[in-house]
């Protein structure tokens, strides 16, 4: 599986060269998600990073409700259950896929 991920100008991801349509992405927790992930180190994060970046006003268990959520809608907006890995305290996107991030080409 190859994924990318425009995260410079319009937010745009695509797997296997079929990119998620804008009404794809139905909760902005999904997109968020991508987009912290994508500009993590190695595309993965503890799960209490990712819940305390995205909800931090929230108690752990409804973080990690909301977190759940938005896996769930991530996965279903770009039709690859593979695109988001849970494996136990990481979370990790396409974590064996070949990933292109444009924001990428920019570090130094």
């Amino acid at each position: 599986m190859r994924v990318e991920v425009d995260l410079l100008g319009q937010f745009r991801v695509s797997v296997d060269g079929r990119a998620a349509s804008a009404a794809a992405w139905r909760r902005t927790s999904s997109v968020t998600l991508v987009k912290l992930l994508a500009l993590a180190r190695r595309q993965r994060l503890h799960r209490e990073q990712v819940m305390d970046a995205l909800w931090p006003d929230l108690e752990p268990e409804a973080a990690a409700a909301n977190l759940r959520k938005a896996v769930h809608f991530t996965r279903r907006a770009l039709g690859a259950h593979e695109i988001i890995a849970l494996d136990g305290e990481i979370v990790a996107l396409a974590p064996d896929a070949e990933i292109a991030i444009d924001a990428a080409l920019f570090e130094v």
